[in-house]
């Protein structure tokens, strides 16, 4: 088995993982905003999983593409921001289970993150190149979302204060 084979089947362990952990995770987040931005990133992961089996199975890139035309993963949360804004502004603590949640979350994605650009330096292939560039671009915005939902939920006056700048400037 080479290089390249052996970190395929890493990312197609991780993103098992990911899927497992990110449903689980939603069903025990008690706001619907957390528990459907859980699993978007576990529809994200799936998609993720059938290219990597794709690969692993020796069949074209290209065929498998189509699971990139969709919005990205910070798109999405938007989305999903936006169609429960009432709901969020009646929050007013998170449960210690969901900070934890989002950090194990934070420490996935990052590891995630790690295993691709280790995967895309081994990739010769343009095709596959893109496509591990496109997962890493694709698990750090989770990461990110992750750590700013954190930092919300954590503290939300601080949050405003650094996320609606714009407001203390006049901007």
């Amino acid at each position: 088995m080479n290089n390249l084979s052996k970190a395929i089947k890493t990312a197609i362990k991780m993103e098992e993982d990911g899927i497992d952990f990110y449903q689980k995770a939603a069903r025990k987040c008690s706001h619907p905003f957390g528990s459907r931005m859980f699993l978007s990133f576990a529809e994200d992961e799936k998609r993720h999983l059938a290219v990597l089996k794709d690969i692993l199975t020796d069949l074209k890139l290209s065929g498998s593409s189509r699971v990139f035309e969709e919005k990205s993963p910070r798109e999405k949360i938007k989305t999903i921001f936006q169609d429960l804004k009432d709901e969020i502004k009646e929050r007013i603590a998170a449960n210690p289970d969901e900070l934890e949640a989002l950090k194990i979350g934070m420490n996935m994605e990052s590891k995630s993150v790690e295993s691709y650009q280790g995967a895309l330096e081994k990739a010769e292939d343009s095709p596959l190149k893109r496509f591990f560039t496109r997962v890493i671009e694709e698990e750090k915005q989770h990461y990110q979302l992750l750590q700013n939902t954190h930092s919300y939920l954590e503290d939300s006056g601080d949050w405003f204060l650094w996320e609606e700048r714009g407001l203390l400037d006049g901007g």
